[in-house]
């Protein structure tokens, strides 16, 4: 009788850890942990009614001499105790386990929230930035144009720009804003502003990029600054003048041969109130080309660490010097991603190509 009793306690308490397993999967839809905890409860259970029926078929015939048998009954009971304390004592695993995933889950849809905003965000700065540079090259007699521009990320620190100050010449610029992303994009955007306003009244390079420094240098902050190259195309008097505010051009030659426009002074934003020289007027040629890039071209990275260079975009241009300047910036655009190691470019990419006819 005594074994019977302490069984059908053991088995009741297992039949109550199954129960409570079965309540905890209901709440909280631990599908796997139940099964493995319910089917061990149910095995469990199984093997002491199995024990309970064989204690009353066979009882044993004296408890004095019998104590293998009430070590594994007792056993027994023990073990469906603990496994009861067990079920009884997860619980509040399970509550911290749920509260934890609901706050994950609350935090997700936070932060999913902020990328899409800031996903919009960033489209609409991308959409201003790109309605601020030019659509398409300006049509002038005797000159071929097309550019290239393509942004390492939303926004880019890059500036290329025609201005026709309405006396049959052509400004072109292009600038690199030190760093890539929305905030060079933005003093991209001040830039672009000062520089059309300027070179639309002030018609030499040297007058404009004067005034564009000095402008510029009292907006940014210390380490900011930015690169550019401002082209005067005079085709009634058949000259070009140029310069460089930290950045190098290219004049390609009818025979093949290029000279580099060399900088002609710091970068726009550095010295307030430099002067930069006046410029020697170049000849303006029928077969002649002009490559203006930033340094997201000349500096791609190939496989060997060696870097695209000045002396490759010469070459390359100087052998395709007789397709249209629209076919050049293409063909140019497809080398600089043949060559470089990486597949998404680190730093804005911006070409201005210009061919005399």
């Amino acid at each position: 009788m005594a074994f019977t009793f302490v069984l059908g306690l053991a088995a009741l308490f297992q039949l109550v850890a199954v129960l409570m397993a079965l309540r905890l999967n209901t709440i909280y839809r631990r599908r796997y942990a139940w099964l493995f905890i319910s089917g061990a409860g149910v095995l469990m259970t199984l093997w002491i009614g199995a024990g309970i029926v064989d204690t009353i078929q066979h009882p044993p015939g004296n408890i004095i001499w019998e104590p293998t048998l009430w070590v594994q009954t007792l056993a027994t009971l023990l073990t469906a105790i603990l496994f009861f304390a067990g079920i009884a004592t997860i619980e509040p695993l399970f509550k911290e386990n749920e509260a934890a995933r609901e706050l994950l889950a609350s935090e997700n849809a936070l932060l999913n929230r902020e990328v899409q905003h800031s996903r919009e965000e960033m489209m609409l700065a991308q959409r201003v930035q790109s309605n601020l540079l030019p659509k398409c090259a300006p049509h002038v007699p005797g000159l071929d144009i097309a550019f290239l521009s393509r942004p390492a990320e939303w926004t880019s620190g890059d500036y290329f720009d025609f201005v026709e100050p309405g006396d049959e010449t052509l400004i072109v610029t292009v600038a690199d804003v030190c760093g890539h992303g929305l905030g060079p994009a933005l003093l991209m955007t001040t830039s672009r502003s000062y520089f059309r306003g300027i070179a639309k009244t002030r018609k030499q390079c040297q007058s404009i990029i004067n005034t564009w420094n000095n402008a510029i240098a009292e907006d940014v902050e210390a380490g900011d600054f930015m690169t550019a190259l401002v082209v005067r195309l005079d085709l009634p008097k058949q000259c070009i003048e140029y310069l460089g505010a930290g950045q190098n051009g290219l004049l390609i030659q009818a025979d093949g041969s290029f000279e580099e426009l060399e900088r002609s002074g710091p970068p726009l934003g550095v010295l307030d109130s430099f002067e930069y020289p006046c410029p020697e007027p170049l000849p303006l040629e029928s077969g002649q080309i002009l490559v203006l890039c930033t340094d997201g071209i000349h500096e791609t990275e190939g496989p060997d660490g060696s870097q695209f260079g000045t002396h490759r975009i010469a070459n390359l241009i100087s052998t395709i010097r007789d397709l249209t300047a629209e076919q050049m910036v293409k063909r140019l655009d497809e080398e600089v991603r043949s060559f470089a190691v990486a597949s998404q470019a680190h730093d804005d990419l911006t070409a201005v190509i210009i061919k005399v006819e």
